[in-house]
């Protein structure tokens, strides 16, 4: 039974399908106990480590209306824009401005039911205008798109749900414009799925390429017979090229300051997951077979998968059938085929996945765009269902579910017999998982290949709503969900600690964090990294996409430790980094405030030989002994290298554990650095007592405090190496603290203590010694910002890695740094080009 095809039928099924997806989704994970329908909450992953922090970053900043275009709650201090475009331009954010930040996971929750509900209101809107039909099925498989295999793997990376509503609504706007309708829907979507996460909207962008092809062959049928294909369709091209021109032009007022901003980060370089042994491997086997049913994602496999397109067995049967359809016509095949060609060997060919990828290898969560394959799915299977499938010959309604069913046992098979593989070991493979897929081909292909009735239909619907809903919930169960409500009370308990201290628009200082107050509500294990956007002070460490590569060179080298590209921890500091970073406070295990005594403030005079010197990367120790001495040259070293006075190690199954005794030459810090690559971290044990160090299989160096220690007591290090020669590799350095302290004292006698309000960081700082040329600042170096020194202006120069640092020529020397957006006016005349262009086209259309 199909409905009228009106606005107003339209728009109800468009709500239906919206308000069907809620239910669902409601149902979901009110058993799971979910907030708000229980205590857990979603902040698994990316969700707890990056969203949240961000999101509360972004309702900090809108509810005092304290928005600055350079955040220093952002690592070391950060351009906003990248930030905001990748993660934070949804309309959908708004919604926490209804929350208090305690309670932002329960705002994650809605904003996440409330985008699913809105991919599939615009899934059914764009099934009803394509096909000019409306089927009672059409909100089944709106439902299928909106809670399928690429959610399912994808829900905790909420900010690219927003290209999966607008995706439909632009294959609609390219329809509009082969119909010689209006461009206006494609200019209009196209344009908001690119402003609100230009990542996801690149792909689309892409895609539109492949759908507007896939179109053009699809409706040749419908030429008049002898015209020939160019010039039929040349009036549809030039108008779906100009409108997708201006479309990224107006764009580029978000695009271009963003696309400067990412050109500092490390996607820019070539990682070693790019090279080309790598992408030129097949991206995935036939563990792929396995996404076309149920079971297809877990916890375990969220950052190792193949291509997530699940979207129910009853899709994939009908895909099949539409190719032997005889009532579809022979382009539309071969439109689809093509379509589907593209996207499935653009995943399965490294360097054209990587070009969907912006050129760069995805970490964790691949092929982000194979929900495009899914749409395309769901488009065809729709298509066969209005032409009824029973309509194909018996061998295809016999040959179909056999092909279907082998390739689900192959897909099980291949994970199964190959479960020694560190890959395939992490995907799903529940036999009982695989024979419900089985069973349910069956009963569709019963259903689907004959006469299809009201109650069929019925039948087939709430079967696939089922097996949706079943598919999540498999997924669901694996989650290591956390508790609400010990976030909430580790939230309130570290805001009160940090009450006083989390202003960051008057006095500019930074807070140095290594543990997180909010870790016990977590059932991973979590750092903290973004703690600092939570709670609204300026810190050090980072998790982002939008991480500068340079300053975290620049930190890894002074002994931070950084995970990956995206990653930065305060783990690995000293009292010298410290001192170099402007951090006046230390948060304890206990998230308690606790004063640093190297703090000297955001900067100081300095002398040309501090701003030549270069950092050397594998160095730490002579970084940090090199920097000292170019601040107060001395005969003697900052940093004393201590002699191991006894060892002795042993083999065991696990490596060689090491035992070193050693007496310190002077009372103070101790600390330990390698570069032994086999070096593990964790199993550092100092008199017995482990420390906790982070455990890293991937060897990252950093600097580990051992602990502070009187001159000449013996003190025992233990740890584990694969290396024969790792005390070869170690080094052992105590600071001297008195000749340190002499710094630290001179030093806060002239140092620089500037506040930041709007984009303006100023203050005042005076030489001590005619030698002292040079501003050097904490402030990371960046080309928007312009500095003047008693007003007049002087050039931003970069120092000591990635720092900024003016030229001081007076006694008392007044200094203001402004900070303005690289490409946002260029962006914006780029931008309003784009968009008068447009709508002069529309213009002179309306009047001709």
């Amino acid at each position: 039974m199909n409905l009228k095809l009106t606005r107003t039928n339209i728009l109800m099924m468009s709500v239906l399908s919206g308000t069907m997806a809620l239910i669902v989704l409601g149902l979901i994970l009110g058993l799971n106990g979910i907030v708000p329908f229980g205590n857990r909450s979603l902040l698994v992953g990316d969700m707890g480590a990056q969203y949240v922090p961000f999101l509360s970053f972004f309702k900090h900043t809108l509810a005092t209306s304290q928005l600055t275009p350079f955040s220093f709650s952002i690592g070391v201090g950060e351009n906003v824009v990248p930030l905001i475009a990748y993660y934070l331009l949804s309309p959908f954010n708004l919604i926490t401005l209804l929350f208090p930040t305690s309670q932002l996971p329960v705002a994650i929750t809605i904003i996440f039911m409330l985008k699913d509900a809105f991919i599939a209101a615009t899934t059914s809107f764009f099934l009803a205008k394509h096909f000019n039909r409306l089927d009672w099925l059409n909100p089944v498989f709106a439902l299928a798109f909106s809670l399928g295999g690429f959610i399912t793997a994808n829900f905790i990376n909420i900010m690219w749900l927003d290209g999966l509503i607008y995706l439909p609504l632009v294959c609609y706007g390219i329809d509009r414009i082969k119909a010689s309708h209006s461009s206006w829907p494609l200019f209009l979507w196209l344009t908001l799925c690119i402003m609100t996460n230009y990542y996801i909207g690149y792909m689309i962008g892409i895609f539109t390429i492949i759908y507007a092809i896939d179109v053009m062959i699809s409706t040749q049928s419908q030429l008049p017979s002898g015209t020939k294909w160019l010039p039929a369709n040349w009036p549809f091209i030039k108008s779906f090229a100009f409108t997708e021109l201006c479309s990224v032009l107006t764009s580029l007022v978000v695009l271009l300051p963003t696309a400067l901003g990412m050109l500092q980060t490390a996607k820019i370089v070539p990682s070693a997951d790019n090279n080309l042994v790598s992408v030129s491997k097949p991206q995935f086997g036939f563990e792929f077979l396995s996404q076309l049913g149920m079971g297809g994602q877990s916890y375990t496999n969220r950052l190792f998968h193949a291509p997530a397109i699940f979207a129910s067995t009853a899709i994939v049967i009908l895909a099949f059938a539409y190719f032997c359809h005889p009532r579809i016509p022979r382009e539309h095949k071969i439109g689809t085929a093509v379509t589907l060609g593209i996207l499935f060997f653009s995943m399965l060919i490294g360097p054209i996945n990587l070009v969907w990828h912006m050129m760069s290898q995805p970490s964790g969560s691949p092929f982000r765009y194979s929900f495009l394959l899914s749409f395309m799915l769901i488009m065809i299977g729709y298509e066969a269902l209005i032409n009824q499938p029973a309509g194909i010959k018996t061998r295809y309604k016999l040959a179909i579910p056999a092909l279907i069913t082998l390739l689900l046992i192959i897909g099980y098979g291949d994970i199964k017999l190959n479960h020694a593989n560190a890959y395939l070991s992490l995907q799903p493979n529940s036999l009982h998982m695989l024979l419900v897929n089985i069973i349910l081909v069956m009963i569709y292909s019963v259903i689907l290949f004959s006469t299809i009735t009201n109650l069929k239909r019925m039948t087939v619907g709430a079967l696939i709503v089922t097996e949706l809903g079943v598919n999540f919930m498999s997924t669901l169960a694996t989650e290591p969900f956390a508790s609400q409500s010990k976030y909430t009370a580790t939230y309130n308990q570290q805001r009160r600690e940090l009450a006083g201290y989390t202003n960051p628009q008057t006095r500019l200082f930074r807070i140095g964090q290594q543990q997180t107050a909010l870790a016990p509500a977590f059932k991973e294990t979590y750092y903290g990294y973004n703690d600092a956007q939570i709670f609204n002070y300026n810190g050090v460490q980072e998790y982002s996409s939008t991480l500068p590569e340079q300053m975290r060179e620049t930190l890894k080298m002074l002994g931070l430790y950084s995970k990956n590209q995206r990653r930065i921890n305060f783990a690995g500091n000293t009292t010298i980094s410290k001192l170099l970073l402007g951090v006046k406070y230390n948060l304890n295990q206990k998230g308690q405030i606790q004063p640093n005594s190297s703090y000297v403030g955001m900067g100081f005079p300095v002398s040309n030989q501090f701003v030549n010197l270069k950092l050397r990367s594998g160095f730490i120790f002579t970084n940090l002994e090199n920097i000292l001495q170019t601040i107060s040259p001395s005969s003697n070293s900052y940093l004393l290298k201590e002699t191991i006075n006894q060892s002795s190690r042993t083999i065991t199954h696990s490596g060689t554990r090491y035992s070193l005794t050693v007496f310190p030459k002077l009372s103070g810090p101790l600390y330990f650095d390698t570069s032994d690559a086999s070096f593990d971290y964790s199993s550092i044990k100092v008199d017995g007592k482990r420390l906790g160090n982070i455990s890293d299989p991937l060897h990252k160096r950093y600097i580990i405090k051992l602990g502070t220690y009187r001159q000449g007591v013996p003190m025992t290090i233990q740890f584990l190496s694969h290396s024969q020669s790792a005390l070869k590799k170690v080094n052992l350095i105590t600071l001297n603290t008195q000749a340190f302290s002499r710094v630290v004292s001179q030093l806060k006698k002239h140092s620089f203590m500037p506040t930041y309000r709007n984009n303006q960081v100023s203050g005042s700082v005076t030489r001590t010694s005619p030698n002292q040329h040079w501003l050097y600042t904490s402030i990371p170096y960046d080309s928007g910002w312009t500095a003047t020194v008693n007003r007049q202006p002087v050039k931003v120069v970069k120092v000591l890695g990635d720092f900024a640092a003016v030229p001081i020529t007076s006694t008392t020397n007044h200094v203001v740094m402004r900070y303005h957006i690289p490409g946002l006016i260029v962006g914006c005349i780029l931008s309003l080009l784009g968009l008068l262009l447009y709508l002069n086209q529309m213009i002179v259309k309306h009047f001709k």
